[in-house]
């Protein structure tokens, strides 16, 4: 009788373990399995773009902050919860999933701002091995946000009317956060002639004042009308387009008369020295003196630049420079009347005086190693002890190059058509006619949609209960 007690003593000791272990979520980790998934964004937007093609940068696009995890089981409880995923990130592996089946792997997508993350992108009918990684293939996601109102423009410059510099920008202002990449040459547009004749420029996305951006190659044309154009195609973040073109038209200022302000100078040549660089112009009819502005970065203007005023010769020697340190100049010319638009940009970098060999550089895109456009901005210095006079660039190092044209340190380029490895060459004249060798910089264009290289593992954290 003894012993049948022991033996029921033990089973029920058995069987309360057994109990327990089935009512607990706590399995051992040899019974977890990993889900592995690929991740892609579905576009919220009208425009045929691919997804995949412009992954690279849909999570700065729409302000995608981080994606978060979710394993739910067949009873809708949530088994495994992963937080904080990188957007940028290609493919994740969700670690510590109990095996079983019908298991559905939840992603959402959160934007800085909002509540509720507004994209989403599930898989169901997953199974999980023990000791193995299931895959669950490709989760889409796709916007579930709430924001259906177009986006609206607020003001732009310069405004409907006339007498306006040849020397403006244009801008539009929105009322919301934009969608940059829709926002280009092709969708920011200025205009001549009733729209019959493009003007080229560049166009930039300013976030933080929500500001589009039209920057003309070269100075307008004077007592011209213009038409400033932005298209449907421009999204907001939720991929709203604009209700419809927003468009206007002013006309720039007449040119002044002889005798009045006079023009702005030109052939401008800037010699280094030792700590010092001497910059000479033509003389202009009517100017009695001459201003300089300068800077220690490119992109000078009358409002961004050191000034020297009151220069009444065609040249000034800019003394106490560091050597090999570049500066860069605009000149302007004065009378009574008043003071003329800016030059062009002109650079150099003093240098010893036992330096007699000019130097030069070619810099694509800030230095980038891969662009998605043929179009590329180049940022060209040169100096000499002499002066730097002309410039000529190519796509390829041909034995005499012959598009020669004043030197400049910053010029909108063209690439080659076809992705792969691209290189650009420069050579430099010095104002006494030598010609320099060439100097080179190189980019890979690449338009082809990126492919998953790597993979995410999100360490699950198991719901207590």
């Amino acid at each position: 009788m003894n012993f049948i007690r022991k033996q029921y003593y033990i089973l029920c000791v058995i069987l309360l373990v057994f109990l327990t272990a089935c009512g607990s979520n706590q399995h051992p980790s040899s019974d977890n399995g990993s889900i592995s998934f690929n991740l892609q964004f579905s576009h919220p937007t009208t425009m045929s773009r691919a997804a995949a093609a412009t992954f690279s940068n849909i999570c700065t696009d729409y302000g995608i902050a981080h994606i978060n995890a979710k394993v739910v089981n067949s009873s809708g409880a949530e088994v495994v919860v992963a937080d904080g995923w990188p957007c940028l990130a290609r493919t994740g592996i969700i670690e510590g999933v109990p095996a079983g089946d019908g298991y559905t792997v939840r992603i959402t997508g959160t934007v800085t701002g909002i509540p509720i993350p507004p994209w989403s992108g599930e898989k169901t009918g997953v199974s999980v091995t023990a000791g193995e990684t299931t895959t669950a293939g490709v989760i889409t996601m796709t916007y579930k946000g709430r924001d259906e109102e177009p986006p609206v423009i607020t003001s732009h410059a310069p405004s409907d009317a006339a007498d306006i510099p040849v020397t403006s920008m244009i801008t539009a202002i929105f009322n919301e956060k934009m969608a940059a990449s829709t926002i280009n040459d092709s969708t920011f547009t200025l205009t001549l002639n009733n729209g019959a004749t493009p003007v080229s420029g560049s166009v930039v996305y300013d976030a933080g004042t929500l500001t589009a951006i039209f920057r003309p190659s070269s100075i307008l044309s004077y007592s011209t009308t213009y038409t400033a154009t932005l298209a449907t195609d421009i999204e907001d973040m939720a991929g709203n387009t604009m209700g419809s073109v927003y468009e206007w038209r002013f006309t720039t200022e007449n040119q002044p008369s002889p005798g009045t302000i006079p023009d702005v100078p030109a052939g401008i040549i800037a010699a280094s020295g030792n700590s010092q660089v001497k910059i000479s112009w033509d003389a202009v009819p009517a100017a009695t003196s001459y201003n300089i502005y300068w800077s220690d970065a490119s992109g000078v203007t009358k409002t961004k630049g050191t000034k020297i005023s009151g220069i009444i010769n065609t040249s000034y020697t800019h003394t106490g420079l560091t050597n090999l340190s570049y500066y860069y100049y605009v000149v302007t010319s004065v009378n009574s009347d008043g003071e003329s638009i800016a030059s062009y940009e002109i650079a150099s970098a003093p240098v010893s005086m036992d330096s007699n060999t000019p130097t030069g550089s070619i810099t694509i895109n800030d230095n980038a190693d891969y662009t998605t456009s043929t179009d590329v901005n180049l940022l060209l210095l040169a100096s000499s002890s002499i002066g730097i006079s002309r410039m000529c660039i190519s796509n390829t190092n041909t034995a005499t190059c012959s598009s020669w044209e004043p030197y400049t340190s910053s010029k909108s380029w063209i690439l080659t058509t076809g992705d792969g490895f691209k290189v650009v060459f420069v050579w430099f004249e010095e104002s006494n006619g030598n010609k320099t060798s060439n100097f080179v910089d190189d980019i890979t264009l690449d338009t082809t949609p990126p492919i998953p290289t790597g993979q995410h593992v999100f360490k699950g954290l198991r719901d207590p209960g």
